[in-house]
């Protein structure tokens, strides 16, 4: 069995796969911004939701960047220098691994793919991973293309802030789901485009996977999308192949299982 969570900006996943990756059972609660009530939440959780005797291994995902399966720092988080690792391997007495959410769900997304595949979260804030020939890219373990800065609407702001999730429904007032105007999705696409254009200048993969809850509403702004980087990018340049991510609002619970997975393997 392998015990997955998920930690995202704003709300918290855990679940229970089995040896072959099927979902047993989940849990989601609000992620509280006090680390102490936060860990002491999840541990409540996963005591009262989930037997842990026969859990090989704990996987964790985290919305920042991470060292040696230590958390660096959280975007959306005032979290800096958590070793959640060796806190749950005392509760628990069980091995734990942890890396950045963005990577673990490019990981499930497209470990299958060959070459370059680059995947983006839109949802609390904007993350990344980049994957080539079923690996995590070493070089852009820590990428955060979420906290690049852009210039839209004459205001120098961070993409995440302009495009993510959270930043769509409080400009609109409304979820991905609830917006029918094409006007919108053309803004959309515009506030998108911001950091896909570099992104694919500088990466050159060959998909593109979009998750999180504007990544999943994909096909409302696909053709906004794919006109306006043909008419901002080089002629010389090969627009990627974009696909929303199968795994839905559980592709980072996959990813902690693939990569726990994968880790128990190489010891």
């Amino acid at each position: 069995m392998y015990l997955c969570i998920d930690i995202g900006g704003t709300k918290t996943i855990v679940a229970l796969l089995d040896s072959r990756g099927k979902l047993l059972h989940s849990v989601k609660f609000a992620t509280l911004p006090d680390y102490r009530e936060f860990y002491s939440t999840l541990i409540s959780q996963i005591r009262i939701n989930f037997v842990t005797s026969a859990v090989k291994i704990i996987s964790v995902a985290i919305p920042g960047p991470v060292k040696k399966d230590r958390v660096l720092w959280l975007g959306n988080l005032p979290w800096k220098d958590i070793d959640i690792a060796a806190q749950l391997k005392t509760d628990f007495d069980l091995p734990v691994v942890v890396e950045n959410d963005a990577n673990l769900a490019a990981l499930a997304e497209a470990r299958l793919c060959r070459g370059r595949s680059l995947y983006l979260t839109f949802s609390t804030g904007i993350g990344g991973g980049v994957i080539e020939d079923k690996k995590i890219v070493a070089r852009y373990s820590n990428f955060e293309p979420g906290h690049t800065e852009y210039i839209y609407k004459q205001q120098r702001a961070e993409w995440e802030d302009i495009a993510s999730g959270k930043a769509i429904r409080d400009y609109y007032a409304k979820n991905a789901e609830e917006i029918t105007d094409p006007a919108a999705w053309q803004d959309i696409a515009s506030r998108i485009n911001l950091g896909l254009i570099p992104l694919i200048t500088s990466l050159k993969p060959q998909r593109i996977i979009f998750g999180g809850p504007i990544g999943l509403a994909l096909n409302s702004y696909k053709k906004p999308l794919r006109a306006q980087l043909k008419s901002a990018l080089s002629t010389k340049t090969t627009l990627p192949r974009f696909q929303t991510a199968k795994y839905g609002h559980f592709s980072v619970i996959y990813g902690c299982y693939f990569y726990a997975k994968a880790r128990l393997a190489h010891k």
